[in-house]
Parts: structure tokens; sequence; C-alpha cells
């Protein structure tokens, strides 16, 4: 890399800062701080490159697959079983066997043991190496972990709404007057150092597609509402908050759609049901420790570009998805993916 190519990159510098220094208005500082929280993370101290994310958007536009998300997973299974795999659900891995220091198997939780060249791990980094794999090569990996800061989590309630919503865009995001209290709320930072808490004021984002497919019928609308919130951590309050703590979920939904009233959008009198998703249900869900959607932040000039590798460690042992390189979100997903596909094909 050239000098002036690593100085545009601006490895060292915030998206804070970059905002600060090409935007005057407020309110389009606030707006480019939220692209910090695509990779789970601060923007006073996610690197200034995640300014790379709006001009993406700006520039080619962003797409929605009719049907919801839901639609690719059932392309991919199907085009699996065209090739001639097979694909088995409700198999619960419970380790990744070696033999001679690689890959060698996969143990399931009814005494199955399924033999393995390659394993393709999909799972959260930081429960892959520190639950499945064993061995010196993971013990490196848990410890490279272990000094990065786990990305925020989320809490998301899905409405249900009588009637339909004139004007209402795809994408709305509704901001709070103090966006640096979210942040040191979901971190434990600042004046809530070492007390992570749920936000009292969040920024309230709610996807409202206009899509037949996913609304209960065409007089009424679903909505897809989601707020940043601390990692579930029932056992460490400096590290999170437990979110199975009685009545919290239901009483956060609460405070949730109340704040979206203050700022304009009360559909409270609207609700037919809602179904509340917290930190807890996300970990449990998919096994993201503590519920951290993206793994590990991009907080701090090295952890965004240390993330962990798609080649692992341990030979024969492949990471895709969210919490490996090159991070989270659908695009960059799929990268990963197609630079898994290249690896395995030369191993």
């Amino acid at each position: 890399m050239r000098v002036r190519d690593l100085r545009t990159v601006a490895p060292f510098t915030s998206l804070r800062r970059l905002g600060t220094r090409y935007l005057d208005d407020p309110r389009l500082r606030t707006l480019l701080d939220r692209y910090a929280t695509y990779t789970g993370s601060d923007p006073r101290r996610a690197p200034a490159a995640l300014a790379t994310v709006p001009y993406v958007e700006q520039t080619f536009g962003a797409w929605y697959v009719a049907g919801g998300l839901r639609r690719l997973g059932e392309a991919l299974h199907q085009r699996v079983l065209d090739t001639g795999a097979s694909v088995r659900t409700g198999a619960d891995v419970t380790s990744i066997g070696l033999a001679g220091g690689r890959v060698d198997h996969v143990l399931l939780a009814d005494g199955e043991r399924l033999p393995a060249d390659v394993v393709v791990a999909n799972a959260d980094a930081a429960h892959l190496y520190g639950d499945l794999v064993e061995g010196p090569q993971a013990a490196a990996a848990r410890r490279a972990l272990a000094r990065t800061t786990p990305s925020l989590s989320g809490f998301v309630v899905l409405l249900a709404l009588r009637g339909r919503t004139p004007g209402l865009r795809h994408h709305t995001v509704l901001f709070p007057d103090d966006y640096d209290d979210e942040f040191d709320s979901v971190f434990g930072t600042g004046p809530h150092r070492g007390r992570p808490r749920p936000v009292p004021d969040p920024t309230v984002y709610v996807s409202a597609p206009d899509d037949p497919a996913l609304r209960p019928d065409d007089a009424h609308e679903s909505w897809f509402v989601l707020v940043n919130a601390p990692r579930h951590a029932p056992d460490d309050p400096a590290a999170g908050v437990d979110w199975d703590a009685p009545g919290l979920a239901a009483s956060y939904a609460d405070r949730v759609l109340d704040v979206m009233a203050a700022r304009g959008l009360d559909v409270r009198d609207r609700v037919l049901w809602r179904e509340v998703r917290t930190p807890a249900d996300l970990a449990r869900g998919t096994r993201a420790v503590g519920g951290s959607i993206y793994g590990t932040s991009s907080n701090g000039a090295r952890s965004a570009f240390l993330r962990p590798s798609n080649a692992s460690p341990v030979p024969g042992l492949f990471l895709v998805g969210g919490s490996a390189h090159p991070g989270g979100g659908l695009p960059l997903v799929g990268l990963s993916a197609a630079i898994v596909a290249g690896l395995v094909g030369r191993a």
C-alpha cells in the first residue's frame, strides 16, 4: 500500500472525528455516526474507514429481497440440494475433533460422529474457539478474542399494526438528543463506566417494507423495530445486562414504544400483537456469545482490521459469517463465503 493510500484510509482517525472535520450540520454528523453501529461499534472509537458504507449506499443503492431475507436462505437451501448435497437441521454440534493437529470429525449431541476433512463453521468465533475446539491453536485464538471489545447487541420488537401509516418509508430512524449517552450506556463507558444499561432514550430503527408477503393482510402493517442494546451478561453486570430479569423485556418494549410516540410515531393504540426478542434470546437462538450481533466490535484503530481469520489456525477449519473477516452485514458475510470457498478449493 502506498503512503497516500494509507492516509486516505486514515486507520487512526475515528468515524466521529471524520464527521466533525467535514460536516458542519450536527444532524449529518449524527447520521454518519449511525454507520458505526453497522459493525456493532461506537463511532467515537470505530475507524473512519466505515465511511465507505454510506458511500456505497449512496453510489450504488440498496436492494430489497421480496418476501424478506428468509428467501435468501430458502434459495441457498435449494441450491445446495440441486448440487446433490444433503442438509441436516437440528443437529446440535458439541465439538470439532482433531487428529494429528487438524480437523478430523464433528461430534453431535446425540453421540453421532461425522468424519470430516474440512469444517466450515458459521458459528460465532467466540463460541467456536471457546466451546467447540480444543488444542493450542484454539487457545491462541481465544486469547486474541479476549483482547477485543465484543460488539453491541440489539433489542427487537416485532409489531403487527392495525391499519396503514400514510407516507411511511421502508426505513425510519428516530434519533435521540444525546447520542453519546446511547454508546456510554451500551458499552459501559463515560458516566456509566463499568455499568452497561438498557438505553433510556435510544435511537429507534423501524423497518416497514411494503411487502404483501410480510403483512398480516393488505389492511395492516408489520414492523421490525430495533434499538441498540448491551450484551446479555447475567453473571457480570460490568459486561452487560441480565435480559432475563423478570419483567425487563416487557417493560423495555413499552419504553421503546413510548420513545417512538414522543418522537411523532405513536402506534401504541394500533398494536394487534407484538413479539419481543432480547439479547438473551439472540444468544440462545444463535449462540452468539452474549448476543453480540457482529462478534467483535470495530472499537479501536486495530480491531476492525484484526477480525478472526477465515482460515483458522487449525488446519481444515474455516470460519465464515459475521464474526469472521471481513465483518458483519449481508454484503460482508457474502464476501466471507466467497473467500472461504476459494480457500477450501485450495486446501
